[in-house]
C-alpha cells in the first residue's frame, strides 16, 4: 500500500503573522483639519450633516427606516422644505432634545461662509428667526462628537469634513476623476493618481493620505471624551430658545415621492456621506 502523501509545510508562509495596520489616534493632520472645519463652520453646515454628526455612529437613515418615514421626508424636513410637525418631534426626541431645539437648527439662518469655509458674521437673520451661531445643543453636540470619535470615522467622512464646503463628488468631478474612484480609494483601494490630488488639495503629503486610508479604525465609542450626549434634563433647561410652532397640516409619510436613486459612490448634493 502506498504511503499517504503528506504535504510538505513551508514555515516561511504559514509562520508568517497576520499583517498588522496601526492604529489610528485622532493625532493625523488631515484628522486635526476635519476636527478644525467642523470646529469654525458647524453654524453654516446643513442641518442634515449636523444631526448626522449629532448621532454618529447611528444613521438618520437607520432611524426613518426604523420609524417606518421615507428617508425623503426626513430630507426635506432637515432641509426646510415641508414642515412635517410630528416626524420633527419624533427626531428630536430621538435626539433627546426639545422640539425647539431642533426648529431652531433646521429653521435658522445658517451663518455665511468665506472661500475657506469659515462663518462670516452677520448682524441681520432670517424672517422671524435667528442667524445660527454654533451654540444650538445640537450643533455642539455634533464638534464634540467629531472632536471624540474622528480616529472612527472612515477616510471618507474625514476627508469630506476637512475639504468642506466643497464634497468630495464635487471636487472629483472639478478634477475630471470618477467619484466611484475617488469613493474606492478612500474605502481601502488605493489609486496613486487619486491619492495624489487627494494630498494636493488637502496641502498634506500622499503618505500623509494613504496613511488615513491604511491605518486601522479606533472603534467607535472609545474616544477619550466624556459621553457628549447631554441628558435631556439638561438640555431643556440651557439658554437656547424654545420656539412653540403652529401646527400645519401634515401630509403623511406615505405620501412624500420616493427618494431618487443615489449610486453607493456618490453622497446627496448637500450631504456628507459618513461611509456607513
Amino acid at each position: 500500500m502506498a504511503e499517504r502523501q503528506v504535504r510538505a509545510r513551508d514555515p516561511h508562509v504559514d509562520d508568517l503573522p497576520p499583517v498588522e495596520r496601526p492604529p489610528r489616534t485622532g493625532d493625523s493632520r488631515i484628522e486635526r483639519m476635519a476636527v478644525e472645519r467642523v470646529r469654525a463652520s458647524v453654524a453654516a453646515m446643513p442641518a442634515s450633516l449636523v444631526v448626522q454628526l449629532a448621532l454618529w455612529p447611528d444613521e438618520l437613515a437607520r432611524w426613518a427606516r426604523a420609524e417606518r418615514v421615507a428617508e425623503s421626508v426626513v430630507y426635506n424636513l432637515l432641509a426646510r422644505r415641508k414642515p412635517y410637525v410630528r416626524i420633527r418631534e419624533r427626531l428630536a426626541a430621538h435626539l433627546g432634545v426639545p422640539t425647539g431645539h431642533l426648529a431652531m437648527l433646521v429653521d435658522g439662518a445658517p451663518a455665511d461662509t468665506d472661500a475657506s469655509g469659515a462663518p462670516e458674521p452677520t448682524a441681520d437673520g432670517a424672517p422671524g428667526w435667528r442667524r445660527r451661531t454654533g451654540t444650538n445643543p445640537l450643533e455642539l453636540r455634533a464638534v464634540a462628537r467629531v472632536e471624540r470619535e474622528v480616529a472612527a470615522m472612515p477616510a471618507a467622512t474625514v476627508v469630506g469634513l476637512a475639504m468642506w464646503p466643497e464634497t468630495l463628488t464635487e471636487w472629483a468631478r472639478l478634477r475630471g476623476l470618477q467619484p466611484s474612484a475617488v469613493w474606492a480609494t478612500l474605502a481601502g483601494t488605493p489609486s496613486e493618481h487619486v491619492a495624489t490630488a487627494l494630498a494636493r488639495r488637502l496641502d498634506v503629503s500622499v503618505r500623509e493620505v494613504l496613511a488615513l486610508i491604511e491605518a486601522e479604525r479606533r472603534p467607535a465609542g472609545a474616544g477619550s471624551l466624556l459621553e457628549v450626549a447631554r441628558p435631556a434634563a439638561e438640555l431643556a433647561t440651557t439658554t437656547v430658545p424654545v420656539v412653540d410652532e403652529p401646527r400645519a397640516p401634515e401630509p403623511t409619510a406615505a405620501a412624500a415621492p420616493p427618494a431618487p436613486a443615489v449610486p453607493r459612490s456618490t453622497a446627496p448634493r448637500d450631504q456628507l456621506s459618513l461611509g456607513l
